[in-house]
């Protein structure tokens, strides 16, 4: 049996009473952690590699809770376009193949592993290919086939012709991937089903989603009102909000993953809290475009809010500052904007929401060992006070994560990913990025 013991750390567990161990332990034993807390291990060592973490916090790995780990192609393409989304992005993801959307999944998993995420929850084209990635890299992920009957392409021209042949064809592929990839390794890759968002999934089709979501005892993940014309289709063609298309074709609930939910009315918040429907904040790209939800509001009614970091920059230490910076700018109270309150919804929180939270999110006994060491001994994280987690939620960067552990597993170790070729990943998702590119330009002539 292998064993693990880290010791001389700051450990921040996230559990239920947020348990600080200012020097101490933990145990991992196979994939689990078996023990931990303050002071000196008085147990058996024999056998045991040590981990002296002096100068560094253990903290529960990041559960990033909406994720397209290929996205980081558009990555410096869209920021400053207005219409980057629908006029850049969706037409550009048409030339993708297969074998790009491996390659692209490999460099956004080792970005976010990099960061100390151990969880993503993702959503994307080729989801076959996206999860052989995420198994091969050796993060824990949740996976969904985007589906649509529509021509996403298309959108740029406001075009959301059916395409009933398409629609089925997708949902086709997320059942191989469920059949395929749901349980692997001990359940460290699990599935769902995709609906890509209320304006690209007919009701027809929604309802399918539905059908197999129930049949394999699986949840579901989607996009919701995130742009105006998406909250214009839904009302031209049903007379509904999106929210409401949710309700009408049984996606509504705590099975959902809801991403974004920004234009949304009163009573669609009202939905979303008493359906116990998880809302999925990417605070740093929405704060980029400007569009941010109703926050106050959804915390008032009891809206479940948990932070992804979308695409572009899989980045959750900046996501953690640009949730606090944003939802207080939009009337959300210091305590519950906090410093406390963003790493909870990026740690044990979305374990939760995912269903997960009896197997990762803190770190306790009997849990799986996903976690991540945090170098504190850089001037940006000095001096600390009484309060660590302030200091590390407004302080820390991706660069002061050293290692980090899934499933009881070094992925990543003094800065160094374990599992595959770090510089063949970054060389191939530059040339995979560069002829994608190409390809577009050269169809836009």
């Amino acid at each position: 049996m292998s064993r693990t013991l880290f010791e001389n750390a700051l450990v921040i567990t996230a559990d239920d009473r947020n348990t600080i161990y200012r020097s101490g332990w933990l145990l991992v034993e196979e994939d689990r952690i078996a023990s931990l807390g303050e002071g000196r291990f008085e147990g058996d060592r024999t056998g045991i590699t040590v981990v002296d973490a002096a100068g560094h916090a253990l903290l529960p790995g990041i559960v990033d809770a909406h994720t397209h780990v290929a996205g980081s192609l558009f990555k410096g393409l869209l920021e400053d376009d207005p219409n980057g989304f629908y006029g850049f992005a969706l037409p550009m993801e048409g030339q993708l193949t297969r074998e790009d959307v491996y390659r692209l999944s490999l460099l956004g998993a080792w970005e976010c592993m990099q960061a100390g995420i151990t969880t993503v929850n993702e959503i994307y084209h080729y989801s076959l290919q996206v999860a052989q990635a995420l198994d091969e890299i050796g993060i824990r992920a949740v996976v969904s086939q985007n589906i649509v009957d529509v021509d996403i392409g298309a959108l740029r021209y406001n075009d959301y012709t059916r395409d009933a042949a398409k629609g089925e064809s997708f949902l086709e592929e997320n059942i191989r991937l469920i059949e395929t990839y749901h349980g692997k390794d001990n359940g460290r890759i699990t599935c769902r089903v995709g609906p890509h968002a209320t304006d690209t999934v007919s009701m027809e089709l929604a309802k399918k989603c539905v059908e197999v979501g129930q049949r394999y005892q699986v949840g579901f993940h989607t996009h919701v009102a995130q742009s105006r014309r998406e909250v214009a289709q839904l009302k031209s063609s049903y007379g509904l909000t999106p929210v409401e298309y949710l309700r009408e074709t049984g996606l509504l609930g705590d099975h959902l993953m809801a991403a974004h939910c920004i234009y949304v009315t009163p009573s669609d918040i009202r939905l979303l809290a008493e359906s116990g429907t998880h809302l999925l904040h990417c605070t740093e790209g929405l704060g980029r475009d400007a569009d941010f939800p109703p926050t106050r509001e959804m915390f008032d009614a009891g809206v479940d809010i948990v932070l992804g970091t979308d695409w572009l920059t899989m980045d959750p230490w900046a996501n953690m500052r640009f949730g606090i910076a944003l939802n207080r700018q939009h009337g959300v109270d210091h305590a519950t904007a906090s410093a406390l309150g963003m790493l909870r919804r990026s740690t044990i929180q979305p374990a939760r929401a995912l269903g997960l939270g009896d197997r990762i999110g803190s770190l306790e006994p009997n849990k799986q060992a996903d976690l991540l060491l945090l170098d504190l001994t850089g001037p940006n994280l000095t001096p600390m006070f009484h309060d660590p987690v302030v200091t590390i939620v407004y302080n820390a960067c991706r660069g002061d994560v050293t290692d980090v552990m899934v499933d009881g597993r070094f992925t990543v170790r003094h800065r160094r990913l374990q599992t595959m070729d770090a510089a063949e990943i970054l060389h191939q998702g530059q040339k995979v990025a560069m002829e994608v590119y190409g390809r577009h330009l050269a169809a836009l002539h």
